[in-house]
């Protein structure tokens, strides 16, 4: 768009400057907006360049009695007309008079009053500089390094004009094409299409009255909002930023409060205005303010909340989109408390616009009596055609990486990605992303009696993240799936990627006995004693932790206790061999920061924040890949338009654990699949070897499987979206599930690959124990096995004889000992003759 001259700017009947090339008519000629069902009445206005007729809306004068706006929902006429239904609507007139309802349960009179506080302080040190750079040389001095500092903002960026941004699967073939009118979250309007609605008009009046005649900040608008701030102690219902200012922050993404920022922001303000009309400021204003949620712009606004294009909303609409960006989380019309909110600043919006002459006193009247109707579901909202899970995550990791690495607005990022014509190269294998979302689709896999649930709350759910193994693409997120059945919308709720969920007994392998074997504190033939413990530090008299079929077995190896999933020794080793501290640093050193969460429970998933299946698959692939650990990535380039590189993915790899440590525990969780009862009968993917662990959360809200093979390694989360703070408890007959739709998705993808084995290091070697001590087998000890060590530990070997049987504590046996051998990497086998799921296990850890 050019700059329009400021020749074309012209005075109004009260002699205040007008932006744009555009006249304004006065209330009584006022430009008719549409709402659907315009009169043949008709009006003309003057433009540059000619005239044009408009129709002038009377399809809503009728005044009701109360001048309360009103919902509608898209409900049939006998519905409506019901008395339950008018009933509802005149108690909702009730509840939405008076201020917007804020939640108060955090907030305190002291947290106020120095909410106050706080704020007149930094407006008066603001001013202070300001001040001295007035009088004073060193003030002058400060101003000016300020002043100098501020770099001018890049406005070809947010106007560059549309380009489709084109996605690529790993194989260099297009998987998606983004554009502005395809992402509902984001689609960017011209300031011609906004000009003849109220939306620029509602936005003037309760953002920034003034804004047709200031210079870019506002003195009068600073001075009321200081005295706001002493009067009502920080509860301001207007800021001191105009609406320069704003596009300011939206497209610098500066918004820490300090002297230096906000000086910055006027120098920036003013500058803008120089460069650009107020239309072109008020273009880019409307099209980067929030709207409520993840919605940027009036334009997906109005698609989103009212089903319709801009050009199409009414007076009433238009004064309700203009209330949300003021406080977007108190105004948001997605949560019914921040609907009424909007309704009450929406009345506020329309009595403004009157006060300043931007509507007449009848059309007041017939806004305030106007009923809205809002759309109620996702699919209303127009989106024109539904991406997978993985590029929704890939949109979301670019948009991130733009504003960590190139220092992105969030505006300008979304604006880059769905208009600046990027080249983004993924990492999805095409091949093994269909296959998964079809294993989503089964119904079978997610519900044992999956007819039978329309009646519930809610469905079962799950989310799955598959990372490859190979050496040559170690890291790559091949295939991502956020959810069950159809994908019905763009950028929903991924829970491959969003859901944290608590990891439960999944946690152990990488938490607890991989570290402790890495630091030499146990081995996989170390005995541990199953028996009732008290270890919560908060109630050292209840027996805590207990295994989940609350039962003890006595003395256990490392390799029993993983096997059948014991919490006790799980608690144990974590808190009191290894320490929380060296486990989570673990943790830390594979992408999952949860350093501060020390407590016990966290040995057995129970974190404040849980785990996404990418933070677990990432996790888990360190064991697979023999301790080699690097970030799981979703792209490798994005370039932009003329082919430069914008973004590039270079993995770090990083050895958390030795080669030694993670064979040994890939053992261990061979022998895991393949011989705990809840695990084998669901879990095999054919010949092709495989190891892994459950896990489940307290009271059974989320299920988990973490498995790999030399190829691939998956993560699947199972459960319900529990929303609301319902809290649903999966069933027993549906604890394989998570075990199941892994299973399926694995024995698919690997149906052509050759089988390959587990390796193990050399420097591991296998040493014979006794079974229930762990020390060198004598004569007298019953039983024997024969168990995995590193030879790099010197110390870890088996170095005393067993002083648990001798001549007087067992009788020598008559035959010889029995010998178990260590399960090896070998090749998984079904079991024979199995057509069928077996029962579920009389427990499930």
């Amino acid at each position: 768009m050019e700059k329009m001259n400021d020749g074309n700017r012209h005075q109004n009947q009260h002699g205040k400057r007008q932006g744009g090339a555009t006249d304004r008519p006065s209330p009584q000629v006022r430009r008719a907006r549409p709402n659907g069902q315009p009169d043949s009445t008709q009006v003309t206005r003057r433009v540059t360049g000619g005239e044009r007729k408009l129709k002038s809306d009377s399809s809503h004068t009728t005044r009701r009695p109360q001048q309360i706006p009103q919902i509608a929902h898209a409900l049939p006429e006998d519905i409506r007309n019901s008395r339950k239904y008018k009933a509802s609507k005149r108690d909702l007139r009730k509840r939405v008079k008076g201020r917007p309802t804020r939640s108060m349960s955090v907030v305190s009179v002291p947290m106020a009053l120095w909410s106050g506080i706080r704020k007149a302080l930094l407006v008066l040190l603001i001013i202070v500089v300001a001040a001295g750079a007035l009088f004073g040389g060193a003030g002058l001095g400060v101003l000016s390094g300020y002043i100098s500092t501020a770099q001018p903002l890049e406005i070809a960026d947010v106007k560059k004009t549309y380009e489709a941004t084109n996605i690529y699967d790993r194989n260099g073939k297009e998987a998606a094409v983004l554009t502005g009118s395809q992402n509902i979250l984001r689609e960017y309007v011209p300031i011609s299409v906004v000009k003849p609605t109220y939306i620029d008009d509602a936005f003037i009046a309760i953002e920034d009255e003034r804004f047709e005649t200031h210079h870019g900040i506002d003195p009068k608008r600073i001075a009321s909002a200081v005295g706001n701030v002493f009067i009502q102690f920080g509860s301001e219902t207007h800021g001191a930023s105009t609406i320069t200012q704003q596009v300011v922050k939206m497209m610098s993404g500066a918004d820490v409060r300090s002297a230096q920022r906000k000086i910055q922001e006027w120098e920036r303000a003013i500058d803008l205005e120089k460069r650009l009309s107020k239309d072109e400021i008020m273009e880019l204003f409307v099209n980067m303010v929030p709207m409520g949620g993840q919605y940027v712009g009036v334009q997906s606004a109005a698609k989103v909340y009212f089903g319709k294009e801009i050009s199409k909303l009414d007076l009433a609409e238009c004064a309700f989109l203009a209330g949300i960006p003021n406080l977007p989380s108190i105004y948001n019309p997605t949560t019914e408390y921040g609907k009424r909110n909007a309704l009450r600043r929406m009345r506020i919006t329309l009595a403004k616009m009157l006060e300043l002459g931007k509507i007449t006193e009848a059309e007041y009247q017939e806004a305030l009596n106007r009923e809205l109707v809002f759309i109620t579901t996702e699919q209303d909202s127009g989106t024109s055609s539904i991406n997978s899970y993985f590029v929704d995550a890939v949109i979301n990791e670019v948009i991130e990486q733009l504003i960590t690495q190139r220092g992105y607005s969030r505006q300008l990022a979304n604006v880059a990605v769905f208009q600046h014509g990027l080249t983004i190269e993924t990492t999805m294998d095409p091949d093994i992303q269909r296959l998964a979302e079809e294993s989503f689709k089964k119904k079978e896999l997610f519900s044992s009696n999956y007819d039978g649930l329309p009646d519930s709350p809610q469905v079962p759910q799950a989310g799955i993240t598959i990372i490859s193994n190979d050496p040559d693409s170690l890291g790559q997120i091949v295939a991502l799936v956020g959810g069950f059945g159809d994908k019905k919308t763009n950028l929903g709720f991924n829970r491959a990627t969003q859901a944290y969920r608590q990891p439960g007994s999944s946690i152990k392998p990488i938490l607890v006995y991989a570290p402790a074997i890495d630091t030499g504190v146990v081995t996989a033939a170390s005995v541990l004693i199953d028996e009732e413990k008290h270890l919560d530090p908060r109630n050292p008299d209840r027996a805590w932790p207990q295994n989940s079929d609350r039962r003890y077995e006595g003395p256990v190896t490392v390799r029993h206790a993983l096997r059948h999933s014991l919490n006790t020794t799980a608690v144990e080793v974590y808190t009191e061999l290894l320490t929380p501290s060296i486990g989570l640093s673990y943790l830390q050193r594979m992408g999952v920061d949860r350093i501060n969460e020390q407590q016990p429970a966290g040995a057995i998933g129970a974190f404040t924040y849980g785990m996404t299946t990418i933070e677990m698959a990432g996790a888990f692939s360190a064991l697979a890949n023999h301790g080699i650990f690097t970030k799981p990535y979703l792209f490798t380039r994005v370039l932009d338009a003329e082919g430069n590189v914008l973004l590039e993915y270079k993995p770090h790899f990083e050895q958390v654990f030795s080669r030694e440590t993670a064979d040994i525990m890939t053992n261990l969780l061979v022998d895991t699949l393949r011989n705990a009862p809840w695990i084998r009968p669901y879990s095999s993917i054919g010949k092709q070897p495989a190891a892994g662990k459950t896990g489940t959360s307290d009271e059974r809200n989320d299920r988990w499987f973490c498995g790999y093979t030399p190829y691939y390694t998956a993560a699947v989360w199972y459960g319900f979206d529990n929303a609301n703070g319902r809290r649903m408890e999966i069933s027993r007959a549906d604890t394989p599930s998570p075990i199941r739709i892994w299973a399926d998705i694995m024995t698919n993808i690997h149906e052509e690959l050759e089988i390959q084995n587990f390796t193990m290091s050399e420097n591991v070697v296998s040493r014979k124990v006794c079974a229930e001590s762990g020390m060198l087998p004598t004569q007298w000890c019953p039983n024997t096995i024969t168990e995995f060590f590193d030879s790099t530990k010197k110390l870890t070997f088996p170095q005393i004889p067993c002083t648990l049987h001798d001549e007087e504590t067992v009788e020598q046996p008559e035959t010889k000992p029995s010998e178990t051998e260590p399960t090896g990497p070998e090749i998984i086998v079904p079991p024979e003759g199995t057509t069928q799921d077996p029962p579920a296990p009389p427990y499930d850890p």
